[in-house]
């Protein structure tokens, strides 16, 4: 039995049924056997054409000499309308031109299956590689992959021609395109008046349409000819499900893994944020995200824990497995201009999605919002540099407090940073110089004491800069310290 699988990446197939006109929103369901045999036609003439006619013409008899039946995979309808101009000197005159299709996962099937048609190794091979040749079926959008099956098993038929449907099951009918089979044709060709010569030395010649080549008929062959149908073209009635573009929504909760666990952001506003706002900035890009997620998932109780930093019973993660959310100033011109979102794990779908929701930033007192145009979507690794010098963007504050007995402060200061780097798998620095400022382009600069050094509900710190030497390169940006999920303690390359 031959057998022939069509996917659609897409997710859509468009293409009008015979007969029917585009307006009508009526697209082809099933795909037409003779729409699929042009294909191959043109495949054939196209991007094969050294192949002789004697190795391509019995592979399209022999998919024409029966009604295939197919399996059809779930599926809708919809449509997009469009207002084409009418190629007229007014711009305005447009005409409305709907356009429908059919619906279906991106990783279903079709299935077309001819029972009585078997070919030999080498035909399969041939007709394997012109399906391959096949980028898109029907109009353009739809892209399509296209093989023969070697073998099947357990398959659920569903659209037959109407004399052979089974009994019991609720079908309706459909006009389908089917091409007529050589033999068929031999009996009734289609004859082709030729006049040829002028006065007394015109001469009219009757020739015969040759199969194969009725089958390639055009548009305009067939105005010419003046008939309603091409020569070797037939409408048969088949049926199908009754609703068979009648699908059950339902609601994916599915986390399948990605390759993700980075996102850049670029920010902008008629007004940005100073960088002395970084810790208020992240914490509403936290309280963004988790809305989102909610919204996304339908459950404030499956809100993601890479996002909100707690686990299930609502207590803190451990081992830095939640997002880092760095805003930071690139130009170093003082004002917040990008923002980077990552997590030591991969981020699941839904995850990815709320990420790329987040679109906008509230901003207090009437200043315009923030717009979060996202620039990349990878591997951290994939566009963090290296370098063996890092300085402090946003002020470290020491995640311990010092008292009496621990020493020197300014050497207990430079022991929490070599402390914290340990913590996160950062090699030992070789030099640690602490910053008085943060040095601007331009001359300006900020005191550390001027950014928010505190989280809600927690009493704010002293912070201090610092510039850091490793022996080996280390790949940055990257935070330390308190607040180090939030911006603070953010080095960036020197």
């Amino acid at each position: 039995m031959l057998t022939i699988e069509m996917i659609f990446p897409t997710g859509r197939f468009h293409a009008t049924a015979w007969g029917r006109h585009v307006n009508e929103g009526a697209p082809e369901w099933p795909p037409s056997p003779y729409r699929l045999i042009r294909a191959i036609y043109d495949a054939w003439k196209r991007k094969r054409p050294e192949w002789p006619e004697e190795r391509v013409e019995p592979l399209l008899r022999a998919m024409a000499s029966s009604s295939p039946r197919f399996c059809l995979p779930p599926a809708s309808l919809s449509h997009t309308r469009s207002f084409l101009s009418e190629n007229t000197m007014s711009v305005a005159d447009r005409k409305l031109v709907f356009d429908g299709f059919v619906v279906l996962s991106p990783h279903s099937s079709v299935l077309i299956a001819w029972p009585e048609v078997r070919l030999e190794s080498g035909a399969a091979a041939d007709l394997n590689e012109l399906l391959r040749l096949i980028n898109f079926f029907g109009r353009s959008e739809s892209w399509v992959k296209a093989r023969v099956l070697s073998s099947i098993a357990d398959v659920q038929w569903n659209c037959f021609l109407a004399s052979e449907a089974p009994e019991g099951q609720a079908f309706e009918i459909v006009r389908v395109a089917c091409a007529v089979s050589a033999d068929a044709y031999a009996s009734m060709p289609y004859e082709v008046e030729t006049i040829s010569g002028k006065g007394k030395q015109r001469k009219r010649e009757i020739t015969t349409l040759p199969w194969i080549q009725a089958l390639a008929w055009s548009t305009t062959d067939l105005l010419a000819s003046l008939r309603s149908d091409p020569p070797a073209f037939q409408s048969l009635p088949y049926v199908r499900p009754v609703h068979c573009f009648e699908i059950t929504p339902t609601r994916s909760l599915a986390t399948r893994g990605s390759n993700i666990n980075a996102v850049l952001y670029a920010l902008e506003s008629k007004v940005l944020p100073q960088a002395t706002a970084t810790l208020e900035i992240a914490e509403r890009v936290r309280a963004k995200l988790m809305g989102i997620h909610k919204r996304i998932i339908g459950n404030e109780r499956l809100v993601s824990s890479k996002f909100s930093g707690k686990d299930d019973a609502g207590n803190p993660l451990t081992g830095h497995r939640h997002i880092y959310i760095l805003p930071f100033d690139k130009d170093k011109d003082g004002r917040l201009d990008h923002l980077l979102v990552y997590c030591s794990e991969a981020f699941d779908q839904l995850e990815i999605a709320a990420l790329d929701k987040m679109n906008s930033l509230w901003q207090p007192d009437g200043r315009p919002d923030i717009h979060c145009l996202l620039l990349i979507l990878g591997l951290s690794e994939d566009f963090f540099g290296e370098s063996t010098r890092v300085t402090s963007a946003t002020p470290f504050v020491p995640p311990r407090h010092y008292r009496k007995g621990r020493g020197e402060f300014g050497g207990w200061l430079i022991e929490q940073v070599y402390l914290e780097c340990s913590y996160h798998h950062l090699p030992p620095p070789s030099k640690v110089t602490m910053l008085p400022e943060l040095l601007l382009a331009g001359g300006r600069h900020f005191r550390w004491l001027e950014f928010r050094r505190n989280r809600k509900g927690d009493d704010p710190q002293i912070g201090y800069g610092f510039e850091i030497e490793f022996s080996e390169p280390v790949i940055a940006p990257f935070a330390l310290g308190y607040g180090c999920h939030f911006g603070l303690g953010l080095f960036l390359f020197a």
